[in-house]
């Protein structure tokens, strides 16, 4: 059987007495896309960031994280460098604030291939550009010397994914990123990483508090309440499968179309 890309085993985040997450348990395999789902300050970005140890200094772990078969939680600084630039990507939810105002998009798409993998310019130019029109960007040379602030924020999120691929990572972690866009955009950014996702095996922790985007986009879904996976179900059961109260309270508060009768 082959090992999951990112394998979350009795992890539990505390801020001195205070318990932000409490034995989660996640898995995500390659091809496939896990969803995380609950209500806000319910633990999802933490357990993102938890799993990139992306904390601050008085932040307590405890359990197990494994990405691409290498333990997290135990990394020295270096193992942990490596782990960040070479087995994940991460997709925030600001496409805005993940980019530099001041540097151009460009530098954003190749400053890791050069500084930390040592790629030459000329040949991470070339991946950046490539990786622009994979992504859906038009006229990619002309994007790639413009800055943030003149480009539209579908673009932007589409750009912020391209920089999550330059090192070719096999896992992606993708923290509400397409939350902040129009549906159309959303739904041409989602078949996007879709295609990415067949054509390279990627697996993908997808975090969205959207709950008909989950059960339409994710093979499987976690719901989480108060730091903990209440219940998991698959993607396609998640609005008729659902057994746990609060996974059910969350169905039903999501708004609904009905037809008004004559």
């Amino acid at each position: 059987m082959t090992a999951p890309l990112l394998d979350i085993v009795d992890l539990s985040l505390h801020y001195g007495d205070t318990r932000i997450l409490d034995r989660v348990n996640l898995r995500v395999s390659a091809g496939e896309t896990v969803g995380l789902v609950g209500e806000s300050g319910s633990g999802k970005s933490s357990t993102v960031r938890a799993a990139l140890r992306l904390l601050p200094p008085n932040a307590r772990l405890e359990g197990t994280v494994r990405i691409g078969g290498r333990e997290v939680l135990a990394a020295d600084a270096r193992e942990l460098r490596g782990i960040r630039s070479t087995e994940v990507g991460f997709i925030q939810q600001d496409p805005r604030g993940a980019l530099n105002p001041v540097r151009r998009i460009g530098d954003s798409l190749t400053e890791r291939l050069v500084l930390v993998h040592g790629v030459g310019r000329a040949e991470a130019k070339r991946r950046g550009l490539e990786l622009l029109e994979a992504v859906g960007i038009s006229r990619p040379e002309l994007r790639f010397r413009q800055y943030p602030h003149e480009l539209s924020g579908g673009m932007l999120q589409r750009v912020v994914i391209a920089a999550a691929l330059t090192t070719e990572p096999k896992l992606l972690l993708a923290d509400e990123a397409t939350s902040a866009l129009d549906v159309t955009t959303q739904a041409e950014v989602l078949a996007i990483l879709r295609d990415l996702q067949r054509e390279r095996g990627l697996g993908v922790l997808f975090i969205t508090h959207d709950l008909h985007l989950a059960a339409a986009y994710c093979d499987r879904v976690s719901v989480m309440l108060r730091g903990e996976i209440v219940e998991e179900l698959d993607g396609a059961d998640l609005f008729t499968g659902a057994t746990e109260p609060y996974t059910k309270s969350l169905l039903e508060a999501v708004p609904t179309i009905r037809e008004a009768r004559a």
